[in-house]
């Protein structure tokens, strides 16, 4: 990868374009089309979150199958988070990305394709959807894994790149089931699915046709062995370490708030509908306007100052939620709550990026993926637990007071980050069992770190 491979006093330059390292500079061909195949898969990823409950529902009426089928999607990120690492290291991001948009079109053109022969039953459909799951695992550590092969080292550029992918995934997450919802009535719901199925192949021609092969720094096979590699790396940096902390911290609030809105709605407003769908609604847009801004103020702003400022943002305004106040306060505060999350979370993954030694993007990112994942689960049960036992404004406490711990643990650890120096460098492969660093030509080799480092703010 890029981080390890560029020699002293060099700075790489993608393919297709001019260095992406430079401070507000255009992204490349290359890296647009990795952006442009991203939207188009989430894009049709989310018309499918509303189509396929939909079609269950129009089949058979049955709201247990539809759920069951929204969690055959989510299941196998929680069963082989991990391993998305390994085939990310074996094949490389871009054949991973590839393989996984080109398998996924005709596994999901299964679905119209049976319903329109008449033999698409609910075991069926359950498998087809599990598939699909399973193929998208590695699919958004790849993302990034080739972002950080296209791109020059510095944490900058990676924190432009990153906020561009945050954008992609609240603009489709936005946009997507109200385009399938416009959609369904229109041309039916399995004419949505077989459009999804076109997004993927789309995608992956987009990738084979505008991404060179070993267009990147990076290639398969190097890096780290082992299943539970990324999460040992995780686990031995310091500055990771916390930043897990409070990513897992920041899962479970999110969850916790999003189940405490509509029962905060129907308590505080006498069960109206509208606040409720005005709260959520904050969120998405929150979330796609903070990662536009965050795209246009890393070519401005340090990274450990952008995300500073942003964390005390994301906590603050959660405050407001437990004051009795106007719903469009409520509503703002959230709006305010969740635009500062993708402007903290794009910096934090571009020092991240910049920080892992050669090899060990694949398994690192794919960990903090699953990781994040893994979160969410847990945050909703919990969430419920304590609605049911403590009541709104006990869980509301538990979510300001939440946002505030992973908030202040961040800005901590980011300032000894700033204080040291390192926000723009490789942090230390991990120590093997007997205490020493793996030697040269081991499986985690000690980086070369790039040239004009320093620290980012």
């Amino acid at each position: 990868m890029t981080i390890a491979a560029t020699r002293p006093g060099a700075a790489p330059v993608p393919p297709g374009g001019a260095p992406n390292g430079t401070a507000g500079g255009r992204p490349s061909r290359t890296l647009t089309a990795v952006y442009v195949a991203g939207a188009v898969t989430a894009l049709g990823t989310q018309m499918t979150m509303l189509a396929l409950p939909w079609l269950v529902l129009e089949t058979t009426g049955s709201a247990t199958r539809a759920g069951l089928v929204l969690a055959a999607q989510v299941l196998p990120m929680a069963l082989l988070g991990f391993a998305g690492g390994e085939v990310i290291q074996r094949l490389g991001a871009r054949r991973t990305m590839v393989v996984s948009d080109l398998a996924r079109a005709p596994v999901v053109a299964l679905i119209p394709l049976l319903q329109a022969l008449g033999a698409l039953r609910p075991a069926v459909l359950v498998a087809i959807v599990a598939a699909l799951g399973a193929l998208a695992v590695p699919y958004h550590a790849a993302q990034r894994v080739l972002a950080m092969e296209l791109l020059s080292p510095h944490a900058r550029s990676l924190t432009r790149a990153n906020s561009a992918l945050e954008g992609v995934q609240y603009g489709s997450a936005f946009a997507g089931p109200a385009l399938a919802g416009a959609l369904i009535p229109l041309v039916g719901t399995t004419s949505v699915v077989w459009l999804n199925a076109a997004t993927f192949a789309f995608s992956g021609l987009l990738l084979l046709r505008r991404v060179p092969a070993g267009g990147g720094a990076g290639g398969p096979g190097a890096g780290p062995r082992g299943l539970w590699a990324g999460v040992r790396h995780l686990c031995g940096d310091w500055f990771l370490s916390r930043a897990m902390l409070s990513t897992v911290v920041f899962g479970l609030m999110l969850r916790t708030l999003m189940i405490t809105m509509p029962v905060l709605a129907f308590a505080r407003f006498e069960g109206d509908p509208r606040i409720g769908g005005l709260l959520f609604a904050a969120l998405g847009a929150g979330g796609l306007v903070g990662s536009v801004t965050a795209y246009v103020l890393a070519a401005r702003v340090a990274p450990v100052r952008l995300a500073c400022t942003a964390l005390v943002c994301v906590a603050l305004p959660l405050w407001a939620l437990l004051v009795p106040v106007p719903a469009g306060v409520l509503v703002v505060a959230v709006g305010l709550s969740s635009a500062a999350a993708p402007l903290a979370n794009a910096p934090l993954m571009g020092l991240l990026s910049a920080r892992l030694p050669e090899g060990f993007g694949p398994k690192v990112l794919q960990a903090v993926v699953t990781i994040s994942t893994l979160a969410g689960p847990l945050g909703f049960l919990a969430a419920g637990a304590v609605l049911d036992r403590a009541g709104v404004a006990a869980t509301l406490w538990g979510v300001a007071a939440l946002a505030t711990f992973g908030s202040g643990n961040l800005i901590l650890a980011l300032r000894r980050l700033r204080a040291t120096g390192d926000a723009d460098r490789p942090g230390p492969p991990p120590r093997s069992r007997r205490g020493r660093r793996p030697a040269a030509g081991a499986t985690a080799p000690t980086p070369v770190r790039p040239a004009g480092r320093g620290p980012s703010s």
